[in-house]
């Protein structure tokens, strides 16, 4: 008897001491896990206890078990516990919990006896129960009546969970984020049982819209008690609507002279009534008046509706009418135009001009401005083809009787002065007064009689004025054949357009003492021998000029090849 008492003693002192020192030493031991949160009936839960030197005892309290003391080596005294860890010599004192109860729930103790000391941690056990079945709760607002564009505030609660459930939104199994706004759970405590609940809630406010009719509004609460993680509850929004509007619509392929059929397809809720009205003759649905038939609104699900009107007979005149659909239920009215379209109109339009014909048609008309733009720019330039026209007037079809009668003297010059006169005098000291660098050709005035000074024209194609030897001032040509001898040589740098016809500044001089610088033999009048100056139009004057230098350059051609002859 004595000895049970002093074993009960010795075990009361030993916890006590146990008691006493927990406190100092509690932070040298190692914990693992420091937290753990597990669900009821989960198997093989296992707590561990570490400190870096060995021990001699390991006394392990569990919630809802008494405490014992685990080793390695004896079995446990306690059912549903066990020792757990790598042996007293490494100071490793744990315990394996078989299957988990709602009454483990809270901490979970070990003892160690260190060199006559004892040092204590300690673990939290979370065990984990599933919350309530989430529902849905709409604010003050009745699900029947729902409009569209009206804010709805709407509230998911889970409660008495442990720990508090996570809450999302969804629509359609498409995850809400806008509008979302999480409550921060509320914990209780239940004095019955012993255990602590959290209640998990959160609200949506979101404006309806008309498209969101007939979806599912969801709440899921997830949570690691539940069988498969989350539980799920649904909502199916009904919200009405007035017909919703449309673009112009317009009926393709419709054959004249056939029954044809207008169809068109609206969104309302609940369903509409509908009433055509064609050149201001109301037709109701159900109704059937003369050739035209309305139906009644076919329901095509998800609040879609089909709406007809039949026509007898199409005719050209149906095609040009107006048809307006007036779709109305009790949240509102909305109208719609129709317009009929014949197959032949259809394939008249595929066969008339399309965009590709479009587009060439614009580049060819850049294309054509371009080209006028840069043809105007080289003529005002004077490049490219158009570089010296003005004056390559083509000497073969030169026509030396022509003269200008319109522009009344404009750009002609002045035929010099016949010889003997005072002016002739002065052109032949201008002469013998000219730079070394031209080369002067002396032409004297042949022994051939000049024909009338009226009959002008009739010796422009005899120039009795030339010489043989444009070198030889002494040597003069005479006879009809010798009449048609050019020229020699001719200073070209200065043969221009004042060089054959004008007294001052020809560089082509000559025929004697007489002077005259008309190359072809055009014969001075009458009045020239009064002190008069003759006018040459201008056309004619150059037309002059070119026959000249051709007459010039033949005679040296000729001159050239007989001298190679000889």
């Amino acid at each position: 008897m004595s000895s049970k008492m002093q074993t009960l003693f010795l075990t009361s002192l030993l916890a006590a001491f146990a008691a006493f020192t927990a406190f100092a030493s509690a932070q040298v031991v190692d914990t693992e896990p420091r937290m753990i949160t597990v669900v009821e009936n989960q198997e093989n839960v296992n707590l561990h206890c570490r400190i870096g030197r060995s021990t001699n005892l390991c006394l392990i309290q569990v919630p809802g078990f008494a405490q014992f003391s685990a080793s390695p080596t004896e079995p446990s005294p306690v059912a549903g516990l066990k020792y757990f860890g790598e042996g007293y010599e490494r100071g490793s004192c744990g315990v394996t919990i078989e299957r988990v109860t709602a009454d483990n729930s809270g901490n979970m103790t070990c003892t160690l006896l260190v060199g006559g000391k004892t040092v204590m941690g300690a673990i939290e056990i979370v065990v984990a129960f599933p919350p309530e079945q989430p529902f849905i709760e709409a604010r003050s607002a009745n699900l029947d009546q729902v409009v569209v564009d009206s804010k709805l505030t709407f509230d998911c609660e889970a409660a008495r969970g442990n720990p508090a459930a996570t809450i999302s939104w969804f629509l359609d199994n498409e995850q809400i984020y806008e509008g979302v706004r999480p409550v921060e759970p509320e914990e209780n405590f239940d004095e019955v049982s012993g255990k602590r609940f959290f209640t998990a809630r959160s609200s949506l406010t979101r404006s309806i819209r008309a498209e969101d009719n007939g979806k599912r509004l969801t709440c899921q609460a997830e949570h690691m008690a539940y069988p498969k993680g989350a539980s799920r509850t649904d909502l199916v929004l009904n919200v009405n609507f007035q017909p919703q509007a449309l673009p112009d619509q317009t009926v393709y392929g419709l054959q004249l002279g056939r029954t044809a059929t207008a169809s068109l397809v609206i969104n309302a809720n609940p369903p509409p009534i509908v009433m055509w009205n064609i050149d201001g003759v109301d037709y109701h649905q159900g109704s059937e008046n003369g050739r035209y038939a309305v139906a009644i609104p076919e329901a095509l699900g998800n609040n879609r509706y089909n709406v007809t009107l039949t026509i007898a007979g199409l005719t050209l005149e149906d095609l040009s009418k107006m048809y307006t659909l007036r779709a109305s239920n009790s949240f509102g009215v909305e109208e719609y135009r129709v317009m009929l379209r014949s197959q032949d109109e259809v394939i008249n339009e595929s066969s008339g001009v399309g965009i590709g014909e479009i587009v060439g048609l614009v580049l060819a008309v850049l294309i054509v401005l371009t080209a006028v733009a840069l043809i105007l720019v080289a003529r005002a330039t004077g490049r490219w083809c158009f570089r010296g026209k003005g004056s390559s007037t083509s000497t073969s079809a030169a026509k030396i009787g022509e003269t200008d009668t319109t522009d009344n003297g404009v750009g002609e010059t002045m035929l010099p002065l016949p010889p003997g006169s005072a002016a002739a005098a002065n052109g032949r000291s201008a002469v013998a007064s000219r730079s070394p660098s031209e080369v002067v050709v002396d032409c004297r005035q042949p022994s051939m009689e000049r024909p009338a000074a009226g009959d002008v024209n009739a010796s422009i194609l005899r120039p009795f004025n030339l010489r043989s030897n444009p070198f030889d001032g002494s040597l003069y040509l005479t006879g009809p054949s010798a009449g048609r001898e050019p020229q020699y040589s001719v200073n070209s740098s200065n043969f221009d357009n004042a060089s054959v016809l004008s007294d001052s500044s020809s560089t082509v001089t000559g025929y004697g003492a007489v002077g005259d610088p008309n190359q072809v033999g055009l014969p001075s009048s009458a009045a020239a021998g009064a002190g008069q100056k003759r006018w040459i139009p201008h056309q004619q004057r150059e037309l002059l000029e070119k026959q000249a230098q051709l007459l010039l350059s033949g005679a040296a051609i000729k001159r050239k090849r007989e001298t190679e002859i000889l």
